[in-house]
């Protein structure tokens, strides 16, 4: 049987070891709502969908479609530090800093 979105949506939830009441918090959110979407009872908005990915540290291509882009906890987690980065500049700068390290890792 093929994995609809809100299964992956719950198995995502259960590897973090979160409750729908928990996941629901995050959201700012009720826990009947997280049932709804885990279901399929209601449509996950785009933008939520992002929302949870980013919570349940995952992608939302893998949410939809069930999409792996092969990213590791570790590029994840810096995925995550740089969408964090307010400062253009600054978010910049770390990119930059990551292709130089890959290159030297690349050349090593």
């Amino acid at each position: 049987m093929e994995m609809t979105m809100g299964m992956r949506i719950r198995e995502c939830r259960v590897k973090m070891g979160m409750t729908q009441e928990e996941l629901a918090e995050a959201l700012f959110t009720k826990k009947c709502t997280i049932s709804a979407y885990e279901t399929g009872k209601i449509d996950v908005k785009v933008s939520i969908l992002r929302d949870i990915a980013k919570v349940l540290n995952t992608t939302a291509g893998y949410l939809m479609d069930g999409d792996e882009m092969g990213f590791d906890a570790d590029v994840m987690q810096l995925d995550m530090m740089l969408q964090e980065m307010k400062n253009e500049n600054v978010r910049k700068v770390a990119i930059e800093q990551v292709k130089v390290l890959a290159k030297l890792n690349k050349d090593a």
